[in-house]
């Protein structure tokens, strides 16, 4: 029914992630790189005093893996206002690969994060996506859990070691899900869900199509009825249209006849324009040739005038040809000027450009040293800022000095203050836990508890929560006053800024001051050693007209060479003028002799057109009185004429109508052919229908099966016997047989009248005094629990699965234990080492320290913590 990539084994769990280096750069307390590497040990304990940076190593881990820690965005990073931002860089293995995490939080922008893989030829391989939603989704991904999970499996973090077993039942059921990967289940569930709604969805639409189906077979009797009408129709309209197209035939006859009487109508018409027509163009070319003869005739009158103009023009072209060769020697001395003259205006051209410019120099040079007191009383001024400016910057180191202590007691106090805060609000749900508890059991002894002794311990644990308040109070207090403190050293700080800024303006306003005080004082000198001098000598020659002395002299040789050509322009220029005004002698003179040649044969030509047009005027006659006759028997005819037009439309509609009802017959009989069809095919939806509802029914099934009421439930029944045998074996080591847990994954309902059980998972623990609620045990016995609780998933999933978490981190365990306590703890510690990969245990304890074969050393030193690994 569905295909799935595998049907798990049960209890599959994620892979087993082993620590291989860890490295630090400006994260929480850890101000300078640091690096650990996980390959010199397999059982260490980290140790240093509070506030060292023990714990800021595993959130480090959590913070490269999930981007979770006990601190988020900005306040992760290092207190140090020089630090840019905080980095932790994490190598792990993971299903035989070396993965690497590298994420980074500048200061005041967005997380940077990448991921890699190392492939066989020991080059990183980048699987970082577009954005760190999506790499962080990856890393789940390959992983198979989130933080959550990660952290009760695996860690037993500073304040959080009950984490699990604090859990709401249903969320115990959770996370223990996700360890054991049934996560794959809900995947299973979903996509039968999926698988169901498509099928449903496709139901819906065979409903649908069954319904028009069974609509369409409802109107088999009104299809018949119309197709039986319809043909009626028809054959009456036929017989009708046969009766109208044979009248319209001898309508067409006639028609034909008058058409042809008309055609010899128009040919008639023809005739007499065309007629019409010629004697219009003879009578028009008779006009023109009359008109053109009365022309040349006017021509002819002026003959004397036209020949005397001519004489004339020919006397006064022959003196145009004796002056243009006087004119040409004229110009050819006159060309040999252009020479000198150019030389001349060149030179003038360029000693006045000259004195323009020098004049322009002497202006701009006066107006700077007009200048000069102005900037040398400026320059003065800017020095004396300077000296102020420098004064005021000499307390900065003071203020930056002063600030660095403040934020620094203000990280101390915030951090102290978030330890405080956790454990207040744990000792407060105990508190709100033992006073809701009737007929409760001393923690020590396992007897009930009096009244009297019961109100003593609820007075024990609120002085003891007073004691914490009062210090979280006074924290606050110090804080905000060193918060105001620092504020305040800030803004002062940042006044120092803003006056260095200040100073190094003053320097350049100084530099530049002095710099155009001694430009402008050179300029002067500079002016009146060349450029006074040289003005002085270009105005001079200007004046003189001391320049260009040989194209002046050879300009004098050829005005004497000119004048002695006798050449007068005025009198060549009337003698052309006059020339120009006598040329219309001569189209005067063609005009003549044309016409003493054309006058005889135009009257020959005149004569003949008169005889031709009388002859025209009589055919015109005779032609336009045929045409009349014939268009008055014509028009006679026609008017008698029925309009064919009219019948051949009425016979045009009913063939239409004809076709219409034609199309309309086998309409209806497709509509009602199409029936038997779809007959057939409602049998067929109908069985895949069928098919449908039993694949319906069979996901709905699934998806009861796969769901965490199905299928995960039976598997969590089946792994907590297993899980609850190991933890008792762990736990009786640890109590020397004095405790025990068990897991209740039913229990009733607070309404009586239901029969059926809800899901829970909840811890019971024994002791000699019998079963007791978790929250009525002391710190140490509760941490024992959970430290059973722990070992015995990671066995349990060994065993089902053939693999293990690998890792088990352990953040202050030991403070809630007596010293037999202890004992047994590290002992137990030992008999499971051979289980993990790495255990990790932090510890402020110094009697510790040796009890295991390595150890990091935290210390917190002046720029920041530091750490070693010392191996025993």
């Amino acid at each position: 029914l569905l295909r799935f990539p595998q049907w798990p084994a049960q209890g599959t769990i994620s892979p087993a992630m082993i620590p291989v280096r860890l490295q630090l750069t400006g994260f929480l307390s850890y101000n300078e790189p640091v690096v650990l590497d996980f390959t010199n040990f397999d059982l260490a304990c980290i140790s240093g005093s509070n506030g060292a940076g023990k714990s800021s190593l595993l959130d480090a881990i959590t913070w490269a893996l999930f981007g979770q820690a006990r601190r988020r965005d900005d306040a992760l990073i290092n207190t140090n206002r020089e630090v840019k931002g905080a980095q932790v860089v994490y190598d792990f293995q993971y299903e035989s690969n070396l993965y690497r995490i590298q994420r980074a939080k500048p200061r005041d922008k967005p997380t940077v994060l990448e991921f890699f893989v190392k492939d066989g030829d020991s080059v990183w391989r980048p699987l970082t996506e577009k954005s760190v939603r999506e790499t962080e989704a990856r890393i789940q991904g390959i992983l198979r859990m989130d933080y959550d999970t990660f952290t009760n499996a695996s860690f037993f973090l500073q304040g959080r070691a009950d984490q699990f077993a604090q859990q709401r039942p249903g969320d115990r059921k959770k996370v223990l899900s996700q360890i054991l990967g049934l996560e794959v289940w809900e995947a299973y569930r979903v996509d039968a869900a999926e698988r169901r709604k498509l099928e449903e969805s496709e139901q819906k639409s065979l409903d649908a199509q069954l319904a028009d189906i069974d609509s369409e077979l409802a109107q088999e009797d009104a299809r018949k009825k119309r197709l039986a009408e319809a043909e009626q129709r028809l054959v009456q309209l036929n017989e009708l249209c046969q009766a109208r197209e044979a009248v319209l035939v001898n309508l067409q006859r006639l028609a034909a006849s008058l058409d042809e009487q008309g055609r010899l109508v128009d040919v008639l018409a023809r005739s007499a324009n065309e007629a019409r027509l010629r004697y219009q163009r003879l009578d028009k070319q008779l006009v023109s040739l009359r008109e053109e003869c009365a022309g040349h005739q006017q021509v002819l009158a002026r003959e004397g005038d036209v020949s005397a103009a001519y004489q004339r023009l020919q006397t006064l072209r022959a003196d145009l040809v004796r002056w243009d060769e006087i004119a040409a020697n004229f110009r050819e001395v006159e060309a040999r000027r252009s020479g000198p003259l150019t030389t001349i205006a060149s030179q003038e051209s360029a000693l006045m450009q000259e004195r323009k410019t020098l004049n322009e120099q002497e202006f701009a040079i006066l107006k700077e040293l007009g200048r000069l007191p102005d900037l040398q009383a400026q320059c003065t001024l800017a020095a004396e800022a300077i000296t102020g400016l420098e004064k005021r910057l000499a307390g900065r180191a003071a203020v930056e000095s002063a600030l660095q202590t403040a934020q620094q007691q203000v990280a101390d106090a915030r951090a102290e203050n978030t330890s405080l805060k956790e454990a207040m609000s744990a000792l407060k749900e105990r508190i709100d836990r033992l006073s809701k508890v009737e007929g409760a059991l001393c923690p020590l002894c396992g007897q009930p508890l009096a009244p009297a002794e019961r109100a003593a311990l609820m007075t024990s644990l609120q002085t003891e929560g007073k004691d914490m308040g009062d210090r979280y109070r006074a924290n606050i207090e110090r804080q905000a006053a060193n918060e105001a403190s620092a504020r305040e050293l800030q803004n002062q700080f940042a006044a120092f800024g803003r006056v260095e800024e200040e100073l190094r303006s003053a320097h350049r306003q100084h530099d530049r001051l002095e710099a155009d005080c001694a430009r402008v004082q050179q300029s002067g000198t500079d002016w009146q050693a060349g450029g006074a001098v040289r003005l002085a000598d270009v105005s001079r020659r200007l004046s003189a007209l001391d320049f260009a002395h040989a194209a002046r002299a050879a300009l004098a040789e050829i005005d004497a060479a000119s004048k002695a050509l006798g050449y007068d322009g005025a009198a060549h220029d009337a003698i052309r003028r006059s020339e120009r005004e006598a040329r219309t002698a001569e189209p005067a003179m063609r005009a003549l002799e044309t016409a003493r040649a054309a006058l005889a044969p135009l009257e020959r030509q005149i004569g003949g057109l008169e005889t031709q047009l009388s002859a025209e005027t009589a055919a015109l006659a005779t032609q336009e009185e045929a045409y009349r006759t014939a268009q008055a028997k014509y028009d006679s005819e026609a008017a008698q004429m029925p309009d064919i037009n009219q019948a051949e439309q009425e016979v045009f509609s009913m063939q239409a109508e004809s076709n219409r009802l034609r199309m309309e017959v086998g309409m209806i009989r497709q509509l009602v052919a199409i029936l038997n069809q779809q007959r057939e095919r409602r049998l067929r939806l109908s069985a895949q229908r069928e098919v449908l509802s039993l694949q319906i029914a069979r996901l709905k099934t699934l998806e009861r099966a796969f769901s965490k009421d199905g299928v995960p439930a039976l598997l969590i029944e089946q792994a907590l016997p297993e899980i609850e045998e190991q933890a008792n074996k762990v736990l009786d080591r640890l109590s020397a047989g004095g405790m025990s847990v068990r897991f209740e994954t039913q229990k009733l309902f607070k309404d009586k009248n239901r029969d059926d059980k809800k899901e829970t998972l909840d811890i019971v623990i024994s002791d000699s005094a019998g079963p007791r609620e978790y929250e009525l045990f002391s710190g140490g016995e509760a941490f024992r629990v959970n430290f059973a609780i722990r070992l015995a998933l990671s066995r349990v999933l060994a065993q089902r699965a053939g693999a293990r978490l690998q890792t088990l981190v352990i953040d202050e365990g030991f403070g809630s234990q007596d010293a037999d306590g202890v004992q047994r703890l590290i002992e137990a510690i030992n008999q499971v080492r051979s289980e993990f990969a790495k255990i990790i245990v932090i510890t402020h304890m110094e009697s510790l320290k040796d009890a295991f074969p390595a150890r990091i050393e935290v210390e917190k030193t002046p720029t920041g913590s530091s750490l070693r690994v010392v191996v025993n």
